[in-house]
């Protein structure tokens, strides 16, 4: 839009815009519309665009940082993102109005109690630590008046909801009962597992049955789509490679951080901690009198080797009053009792290494390669500003690394696993989400600057996409022939199973049918009806609670590669006694279940009570 409007042909239209505006003014209609409207009515509470934007790209960051990656518009709409924030919305106004009509209300005390309460703003000291709760907001977009109402409307939120499920103590003892009588049941299956490999010889197939098998899967006989992309990495280390670096700021950067680069000494560590002075002296006069460190703290803590084993500590590990103490030891000496905010210390040092001093020829290398790594940061920052500058002016890709003189890098084909046509792992960018971007894009798309892991940049662009296609029955016929052949051996294994279940329903027993075929009949581990299914497959297992003692099924085996022939062995009745935690659990599962239930009972009262209007093909268009 920049390029486009920065001729003179442009530039005079938007003139006459504007002074049109000047003459005749501007209608009401235009600041009625529909980007200014609100797009969720709950009773007398309106939320505009612009409030329910900003609550999306909370949702969508927030979604972002749980999957490491920033997600595109696309796959939010495949989380469902946009009705997502409408439900948090919309829930939050039922609250509001429904609390502000029974004259609910939270003080400014409770909130601030809440607040200060909540263990993510809290230091390690366990005091609330402004700093902490600041960065909570500034990292998820909240102002602190913000974040306030949405506690405070928690606050009356379980005023309003808390009273609904208070006479729901636990679930009624029948339902419980037979809910885990069903659920943890189990059974076991005897079996015979006829392999399609059993079958031997398969017919080869005519080309007009390849081409039907290639018609119903064609997934698995497809070239993949292939594209071919120029990019450009803005990295720190190539910026830092080109930056020079003077012997004065090396002398100055080496003494300015001399004390950092040398190795300090560092100690083996054992400690024990006490309550009061008189037990750790009377610990220290133990060690004293010739015991060992470690069975002290056994007899008088109750601490193992591992609890009182500290590491290797430098000075700057310890609290400011052992450092001195614990550093002037010898080799297995042990401190008098030294009193710190935990208590009363005895420490013993088990081993000692010298630290290093290293001069400036040692460190020199790291020292060029820190203050470049540093210098480069900031001249990135500039590179990828210029750059989206130039994408902003309506450059492409090629024309922007022209004008910047950056490197530009184009690539052959590959598919959206990084291979080229030959199945080699092609040379990219090892960049999370450089993929999954290049493959999102089009080549119409404009190019966009984006964060790459470590500080880095980069721009991608589509130049080709050569789309996915299915391969002709030449290229793929030994691959169609084999998997022909395994469709008909798999078939005719579970025809004879079919026979074999015939069989066994008019009174053969599965020891016999084993015999005739030349199998063993196995028994499977007990198995509950959700769950792993152990050595049977999901289905087979599904299949074995369906039937009753004396009857067969007939199922494809776990592996995939044969059909089993099953029954019942045993059934084994859930005996709540056996397994307390999980009855116990259950319990409480189902409880919550009903108080859920009877919440979201209320909340769809609420809604046909109070009423809630949302513009949808609004949000759609926007979102």
């Amino acid at each position: 839009m920049r390029k486009g409007a920065s001729g003179w042909l442009a530039k005079g239209l938007l003139l006459l815009l504007v002074a049109s505006f000047g003459v005749w003014g501007i209608g009401g209609d235009m600041l009625t519309s529909s980007v200014g409207s609100n797009v969720i009515e709950v009773g007398d509470t309106s939320v505009s665009l612009g409030e329910f934007q900003r609550d999306y790209q909370r949702n969508l960051n927030m979604l972002s940082q749980r999957f490491n990656t920033q997600l595109t518009q696309e796959q939010a709409r495949q989380f469902g993102l946009a009705q997502m924030t409408v439900n948090q919305i919309a829930s939050r106004a039922l609250v509001d109005e429904k609390t502000r009509t029974l004259r609910l209300s939270a003080d400014d005390d409770a909130v601030r109690r809440m607040i200060q309460s909540q263990p993510a703003f809290r230091n390690q000291a366990g005091q609330f630590d402004r700093f902490l709760f600041e960065q909570f907001l500034s990292r998820n977009g909240y102002s602190e008046g913000e974040y306030i109402e949405i506690v405070r409307n928690d606050i009356t939120g379980e005023q309003l909801f808390g009273t609904l499920e208070m006479g729901v103590n636990k679930a009624p003892d029948v339902l419980i009962d037979t809910f885990y009588a069903f659920l943890a049941e189990k059974r076991t299956a005897e079996y015979i597992d006829i392999k399609d490999s059993s079958i031997g010889f398969a017919p080869a197939p005519t080309d007009e049955e390849l081409e039907q098998l290639i018609e119903s899967a064609p997934e698995n006989y497809s070239a993949p789509e292939y594209r071919k992309l120029s990019y450009v990495l803005l990295t720190p280390e190539a910026i830092a490679a080109a930056t020079e670096v003077s012997e004065e700021e090396l002398r100055a950067e080496f003494e300015a951080r001399k004390d950092q680069l040398d190795t300090p000494e560092r100690r083996h560590v054992e400690q024990m901690i006490f309550e009061t002075e008189e037990a750790a002296t009377a610990a220290r006069q133990k060690i004293a009198d010739g015991e060992d460190f470690a069975d002290v703290a056994m007899a008088d803590l109750q601490l193992t080797t591992s609890d009182i084993d500290l590491g290797l500590m430098a000075p700057a590990d310890l609290l400011p009053e052992l450092q001195d103490a614990v550093f002037s030891l010898e080799k297995d000496g042990v401190t008098e009792p030294i009193k710190t905010v935990l208590g009363w210390h005895l420490a013993k040092v088990t081993e000692i290494q010298p630290g290093e001093t290293r001069d400036f020829a040692d460190v020199r290398e790291q020292l060029i390669k820190n203050i470049q790594l540093g210098q480069a940061q900031e001249l990135l920052y500039d590179q990828a500003t210029r750059l989206e500058d130039e994408f902003a002016g309506g450059a492409k890709l090629n024309e922007a690394a022209t004008t910047l003189d950056l490197k530009l890098v184009t690539t052959d084909w590959i598919d959206a696993s990084g291979n080229d046509k030959s199945g080699n792992a092609a040379d990219l960018p090892d960049v999370t989400g450089f993929l999954t971007e290049a493959f999102a894009r089009s080549p119409e798309d404009e190019p966009e600057v984006s964060e790459a892991d470590g500080g880095g940049y980069y721009a991608v662009a589509v130049t080709e996409i050569e789309a996915s296609a299915v391969k002709s029955l030449d290229e793929v016929r030994e691959q169609v022939t084999e998997d022909w052949q395994g469709n008909w051996r798999h078939e005719e294994a579970r025809k004879k199973a079919e026979a074999l279940l015939v069989e066994l329903n008019g009174g053969k027993t599965l020891e016999a049918a084993a015999n005739e075929l030349g199998l063993t009949v196995q028994t499977s581990q007990p198995v509950l009806r959700v769950g792993s299914a152990e050595e049977l497959s999901p289905v087979a297992r599904d299949g074995l609670f369906d039937l009753q003692p004396g009857a067969y099924g007939v199922n494809v085996n776990k592996a995939g590669d044969g059909t089993l022939v099953y029954g019942v062995a045993d059934i084994i009745p859930a005996d709540p006694t056996s397994d307390e935690e999980a009855f116990t659990q259950m319990k409480e599962q189902v409880t919550a279940s009903i108080r859920a239930g009877i919440l979201t009972e209320y909340e769809n009262y609420l809604q046909k009570d109070i009423g809630i209007s949302v513009k949808e093909q609004l949000i759609q268009e926007y979102f």
